[in-house]
Parts: structure tokens; C-alpha cells; sequence
């Protein structure tokens, strides 16, 4: 696990209060959260693909002239310095809107170019899991990964955990737009679940507590705090998950 910088901590921190009033899984409570993590539209294919980040390094292959293949690192502005076209804004943008932006770009001093951009390494290659996973926090990604295996990366689920509505939180590129989404990572662990994604950095993923959890707090707080004798109830475990 990574531990947050000055940077990261701010953010962690007011996502989590956003998560608190989110993560709310006591039974009379359910309806609230089920109308809260509701985007206020829908998700469309667009929105799983990553895009670029200021501190990505790219790779640029050019097809037609390949001794003009490069590595350049993408600025806090969000531009590239791009060898003969200069400053060049490719935050925002996935990398084939790149690859077409940049073809263009060098159509102005080449003829007939072909540019290829990829991206060779993430300069914000985190992501953030809270709630009932054993360790929660920052985590590195590596590759393409789903939510189960983002949460495997924080030392799974703990037996508190309500691992059917798992909650994803993106920050859309493009408009800056603040996405929510339920994930039943039960079912994908079971290889039932149809509403799989990948995870991309900056994504926060939130396990909430179970209604069995909470019942048992409850009690905890509760009853044995005021009740001046040993009190004891079984839950099934593996009901209202």
C-alpha cells in the first residue's frame, strides 16, 4: 500500500465523507443509497477508456517516419512537447483522439504522416479503496484490472463487507463530471456478474458495510452498552450481503 501525499490526502479524505452518506447499509436505509450512487447519466463505453493525465509519458511511433519515434512526458498544463509541432494539449484525450490530433498536427511539416500514440507509463498510476477491505488506501495499478481485483490489491473484502454493491467513483476527463456506479463484485467473483469494467487511475472504489455489520454494531453501541448483562445474538452471515 502507498501512503498518501499532501496532494492525495485532501482528496481521499473528502471523497470518503462523500462515501460515508453514501455507504449507509442498514436495511431502512437502502432506498436512499440505491437513489444516491445513481449517476445523473448514464455510463456509456466512452467513459471506461482511459485518458490521458498530465505526468503520462507517451510513446509516439510514426509509421511513415519511424527515426522521428519519440518518448514525451505530458506537463502539469496538459500539453506535450512535441518534437517540430511544439506545445500540443493531449490531456483529456484517449490515445487514439491522440494518435488522429497528432497526425494532423504533424500534417503541417510532413507529408502524408502517420502517428501512433500509446501510452508507456501512467504518471498517476493510483487508485484509491476505502470501506471494509483489510488494507485500505492508495494502491499502485498495473495494467488492466476490474473492481474484484482492485479490491484483492487492498487485501480483499472483510467479513463486514457488503460485496454486493461495491461503489466505483470516476472523474470524467473530459468535463470533469463526477461518475458513480454499483458493482456486484459477489456475482464477478462467481463469474455471474455481467457488469464488469476496467478500473482506471484516479478511480475510488468503496465497500460498504454489510446490513449484518451494521445490525451488529447496533447492538454493540447499543444494546450491551446499556443492558448491565452479557447479550449475544447469531446473524446468518450470508443474508442481506
Amino acid at each position: 500500500m502507498m501512503s498518501l501525499s499532501r496532494s492525495s490526502a485532501p482528496l481521499f479524505a473528502g471523497l470518503l465523507l462523500l462515501l460515508a452518506a453514501i455507504g449507509g447499509c442498514a436495511s431502512q436505509a437502502a432506498p436512499r443509497q440505491a437513489a444516491a450512487v445513481q449517476s445523473s447519466e448514464p455510463w456509456v463505453d466512452e467513459d471506461f477508456r482511459y485518458r490521458i493525465m498530465p505526468g503520462d509519458e507517451l510513446v509516439l511511433n510514426f509509421l511513415v517516419n519511424p527515426d522521428m519515434n519519440t518518448r514525451v512526458v505530458v506537463g502539469p498544463d496538459g500539453r506535450g512537447v512535441f518534437p517540430l509541432v511544439s506545445g500540443v494539449m493531449v490531456a483529456g484525450r484517449t490515445p487514439e483522439e491522440a494518435s488522429r490530433q497528432l497526425t494532423t498536427a504533424y500534417g503541417a511539416v510532413l507529408r502524408n504522416p502517420q502517428v501512433e500514440t500509446l501510452i508507456g507509463t501512467y504518471g498517476a498510476s493510483q487508485i484509491y479503496v476505502a470501506g471494509e477491505v483489510r488494507t485500505p488506501g492508495v494502491h499502485p495499478i498495473r495494467g488492466q484490472i476490474n473492481a474484484a481485483q482492485a479490491i484483492a490489491s487492498a487485501g480483499g473484502f472483510l467479513e463486514t463487507a457488503r460485496t454486493g454493491k461495491v461503489v466505483v467513483l470516476r472523474r470524467r476527463a473530459r468535463d470533469n463530471h463526477l461518475l458513480v456506479r454499483e458493482v456486484d463484485v459477489r456475482a464477478l467473483l462467481k463469474g455471474e456478474g455481467r457488469d464488469d469494467f476496467q478500473i482506471i487511475p484516479g478511480d475510488l472504489i468503496f465497500v460498504p458495510r454489510s446490513g449484518v455489520a451494521e445490525a451488529n454494531l447496533f447492538i454493540r453501541q447499543y444494546v450491551t452498552g446499556l443492558i448491565p448483562f452479557s447479550f449475544s445474538y447469531n446473524f446468518d452471515l450470508n443474508r442481506n450481503q
